[in-house]
């Protein structure tokens, strides 16, 4: 638990906006958006996860060492940016970029709670490619 409470709640306030009003749109124009707006939505999205990669520190997960409301917010990033990136070709969240939130993301979706939660990834990635087709392909 952490000792200000108001701060952990407007932190994951923060967190979440990031994620939800900023992260998430951007993401997804950069991996199926027109390529003019690619670019430029590649940068946001990987201004808001280096954001992310040092709000982390040394936290096994956002709130500490058990999964709290953001990392379940966050399940976005974990979980499906991994669908996304296979399905179009396109690789944001990448180990060397960012460490730290690439252990929290495999941590994540590996914790056997979570794991029991999560749709089928291969469908998914089957159902995003014949939808949106892989960008790379269509190079």
């Amino acid at each position: 638990m952490a000792s200000h409470p108001k701060e952990s709640q407007a932190t994951q306030k923060l967190l979440f906006k990031l994620q939800v009003l900023q992260c998430l749109p951007a993401a997804f124009k950069a991996y199926w958006g027109e390529e003019k707006e690619r670019e430029k939505a590649v940068e946001e999205t990987c201004e808001v996860l280096k954001f992310l990669e040092e709000e982390l520190k040394e936290k096994r997960f956002f709130g500490g060492e058990s999964i709290g409301m953001v990392d379940i917010v966050a399940n976005a990033i974990a979980f499906w940016f991994g669908v996304f990136e296979e399905a179009s070709g396109i690789k944001l969240l990448k180990r060397e970029n960012f460490p730290k939130l690439t252990n929290w993301s495999h941590e994540f979706v590996n914790n056997s709670v979570v794991k029991e939660c999560l749709p089928p990834r291969d469908k998914l990635i089957a159902y995003f490619q014949k939808r949106f087709g892989s960008v790379n392909a269509s190079k």
